[in-house]
């Protein structure tokens, strides 16, 4: 479900990312993880080394 609505309002969803975590993703990550909440995750788990449980967290209120 959260995939899907992350893949739906796609560009909100990216402006939020960017806020919460600034521009540590470029664009071709963001795009490369697009729709995948799985892969969202694990992105910005190596990014910054926040544990899965808080960025799911973060992720579900943005979605």
């Amino acid at each position: 479900m959260a995939t899907r609505q992350m893949e739906e309002s796609w560009e909100r969803t990216k402006e939020q990312i960017r806020i919460i975590w600034g521009d540590i993703l470029s664009d071709q990550e963001l795009q490369k993880a697009r729709g995948d909440l799985r892969a969202m995750v694990a992105l910005i788990h190596e990014k910054t080394g926040e544990s899965r449980e808080e960025i799911l967290q973060k992720m579900d209120a943005i979605l």
